[in-house]
């Protein structure tokens, strides 16, 4: 999988296309195939190396972004029938958390953190909603 992330905390320069892992939903997580992904200036202090304390204890690359829309491609265990397979929702990630953050092609998330998209908004302007 596809994603952006950084290996060296820096400007906009230290954006770097990575290869990744699919992410794998655990205990009340889904994956959401992303479809867009909005830049705010939490993810550039990410970037930059805002939180690379956070960070320390785990290996590059940093995947940063906070905010996604997309289609949930996955369920994991103990997820609520209020979520299904194909549903157009919308996150927020935390990506100093364990799957990292949004700027990537799939994500797992905690099902609590997912909500459906309004109907009639499309995946742009639903990445920037939360």
């Amino acid at each position: 999988m596809r994603a952006v992330g950084v290996t060296e905390f820096g400007g906009p320069d230290a954006l770097r296309l990575v290869e990744l892992p699919d992410p794998e939903p655990g205990p009340g997580e889904v994956v959401i195939r992303v479809h867009a992904a909005a830049v705010n200036p939490t993810d550039t202090g990410f970037r930059a190396g805002a939180y690379a304390a956070m960070l320390a204890k785990r290996p590059a690359p940093y995947v940063p972004g906070m905010d996604a829309a997309g289609v949930i491609d996955a369920l994991g265990p103990d997820v609520d029938d209020r979520l299904r397979v194909g549903q157009a929702v919308m996150t927020m990630v935390l990506p100093a958390g364990r799957n990292g953050g949004a700027y990537a092609e799939k994500i797992a998330v905690p099902a609590a953190a997912v909500v459906p998209i309004p109907a009639g908004t499309s995946f742009v302007s639903a990445s920037t909603l939360l």
